[in-house]
């Protein structure tokens, strides 16, 4: 048995084996994970500002148009009406046909 040789690496051979695989890997550093949290605070006001200026906006065009809408409407059925009174109806007396203007 003592004759027999040891598979087993010698101190100078573990070193010379670490050493080269010391040098051949370099070190990896975790990456360190984007937040994004500096692109939310660059972004984040104006957007909410935009959003904000929509609402005003809109809020904005609707105080005008549906009171103008309305007022249309309101004109509309009052100018029929006034034609109507001096207009002469022709339909009851049956001297039009359907579909003539």
């Amino acid at each position: 048995m003592s004759d027999e040789k040891d598979d087993e690496p010698t101190g100078s051979e573990v070193e010379a084996s670490t050493v080269a695989k010391v040098t051949k890997e370099e070190p990896v550093e975790p990456k360190k994970q984007r937040s994004g949290f500096i692109t939310a605070l660059i972004l984040g006001p104006p957007l909410i500002a935009k959003f904000g200026i929509v609402l005003v906006v809109k809020l904005l065009t609707d105080l005008v148009v549906f009171p103008l809408l309305f007022l249309y409407r309101i004109c509309r059925l009052a100018k029929n009406k006034v034609i109507g009174l001096f207009k002469k109806d022709d339909a009851m007396n049956g001297d039009t046909i359907n579909g003539s203007s």
